[in-house]
């Protein structure tokens, strides 16, 4: 690759997000591919009775990615203490779930467009709501790894990278 073809900082962290959300990348199969094709019932499997399932991991990742915007766009940190993990919905069923699932893609979309008005600044300023927004990617990409063995443990065949 030459000089001129080089991603800037801010290109290279939406590619990064891209590929571990929505795309391939080396390390995992990605969110949105671990989750594609779940039903509900797949979402609600829990290894042990007080563990969580797919779902509430999913609501998790939403819950977080709802939070980083709304503190780096208006400067307000939310009450996670109470919402961080959000009870699963009365009527649990595919309807739902899939509502759920589409929160995440439209979600991670509004991440994107968030990661690029900030721009280069994503990486230089040392202003926490910018970090924690920057770092919300790791936090995805822990969760999509226990999505990944909880899928495995239900005997779903594994998805190839």
């Amino acid at each position: 690759m030459s000089e001129s073809e080089k991603l800037s900082p801010i290109q290279s962290y939406i590619n990064d997000l891209e590929h571990f959300i929505t795309g391939n990348n080396f390390w995992q199969v990605s969110q949105v591919k671990q989750l594609d094709g779940l039903d509900h019932k797949q979402a609600l499997f829990r290894p042990a009775p007080d563990r969580h399932c797919i779902w509430e991991l999913v609501r998790h990742i939403n819950y977080w990615k709802y939070w980083a915007l709304t503190y780096v766009n208006d400067g307000v940190a939310l009450d996670a203490k109470n919402d961080n993990w959000a009870p699963l919905p009365e009527v649990q069923d595919e309807k739902e779930w899939q509502a759920d699932f589409n929160k995440l893609k439209s979600l991670h979309e509004e991440c994107t467009a968030a990661a690029e008005k900030i721009g280069d600044d994503l990486f230089r300023s040392t202003d926490k709501k910018v970090v924690f927004f920057r770092q919300l990617l790791y936090h995805d990409c822990y969760h999509t790894g226990q999505i990944g063995l909880l899928r495995v443990l239900q005997g779903l065949k594994p998805l190839d990278t």
